[in-house]
């Protein structure tokens, strides 16, 4: 009996050829944008680095997350593509059981069923990379998404930064802030009351699940409580950054300098009962309300060698 098989080495040499074209051209496509780049001396018109803007960090990593789904994205095709070659030449073998003109014992008694065997394992396999390829195109556009909400808070928060009042009132703002390793401060204040570490928690509102205005969000000094949630990690976040700060500016200007950890959750209105270290607040209030109204107590020289420091920090931009 002659195996009724629907694939052949035609359909299995094409897909291979039609997948190395496609990375050849990509290939090819790379190497001629860095060719002409070198031959038209491609280079910034000044050499000065610029400081970082705010969500920079969260802008890098949408943009590697964008390149990690479009690749998961082509291996979900080209692996459904391979699932789909399998199938469509297992179509004739499966029909014909079905239709009884042969049996499962006749198949495994012909010399050639090892191919079936591996052709079934090869798919097995293909339709795991599959649902692997899926999962991580899907889970990538959720990260995406997550980190656009992210960014957008931020720049909400800078909006408020921006207004005359807090440049009125003598205060420098710097954005996106790097740490030692993979990490970042929303936005670090410095003025003439101090040093203000911002954290900004961005979250939607939803449908409340407990006896709490869908507006609103409480904090007790460690947890913000949302209408649908809890973040007991955003004090501690920014209680660490502000330990970090302190220790960057040590030796620079006055020694007494405060550093106070502050949330931002623009958006919402913030209920606070009692003096905590740390300070949960919206935007608007801050920069309207709560930093004009702080107490003055350094000069503007005073406050030029952390400005130097922080702003080296920030200025690592090419342009």
């Amino acid at each position: 009996m002659q195996l009724p098989v629907g694939f052949n080495w035609d359909q299995i040499i094409g897909i291979i050829f039609g997948a190395g074209l496609v990375f050849v051209v990509f290939l090819v496509m790379a190497w001629q944008r860095r060719r002409r780049k070198a031959a038209l001396l491609e280079r910034p018109p000044q050499r000065a680095k610029l400081r970082r803007p705010a969500g920079y960090s969260l802008q890098c990593r949408i943009d590697d997350l964008s390149e990690r789904s479009v690749f998961a994205l082509m291996q979900a095709v080209f692996s459904g593509s391979v699932l789909g070659l399998l199938c469509s030449g297992f179509y004739p073998l499966v029909g014909g059981v079905i239709l009884r003109r042969f049996s499962f014992s006749e198949i495994r008694n012909e010399p050639q069923s090892y191919w079936l065997v591996s052709a079934t394992a090869l798919g097995m396999a293909v339709a795991a990379w599959l649902i692997k390829s899926i999962a991580e195109t899907f889970r990538l556009q959720q990260e995406i998404r997550n980190c656009h909400f992210g960014l957008r808070g931020e720049q909400a928060v800078t909006e408020a930064l921006a207004d005359g009042v807090v440049t009125a009132a003598g205060y420098t703002v710097f954005h996106d802030v790097p740490g030692d390793g993979p990490w970042n401060i929303d936005h670090v204040i410095v003025g003439p009351s101090g040093i203000f570490v911002l954290e900004t928690k961005t979250r939607s509102r939803r449908r409340p699940n407990r006896e709490q205005a869908d507006h609103e969000v409480l904090f007790d000094g460690q947890t913000l409580f949302f209408p649908w949630c809890d973040d007991c990690k955003a004090a501690k976040q920014v209680i660490r950054n502000a330990d970090w700060i302190r220790l960057f500016i040590e030796g620079f200007g006055p020694a007494a300098i405060p550093v106070l950890p502050i949330i931002i959750v623009p958006g919402w209105y913030v209920k606070s009962e009692g003096k905590y270290e740390v300070k949960a607040m919206n935007a608007k209030y801050f920069a309207s309300n709560f930093l004009p109204t702080t107490q003055r107590r350094f000069s503007p020289n005073e406050l030029k060698p952390i400005l130097r420091r922080l702003d080296e920090r920030c200025r690592d931009l090419e342009f």
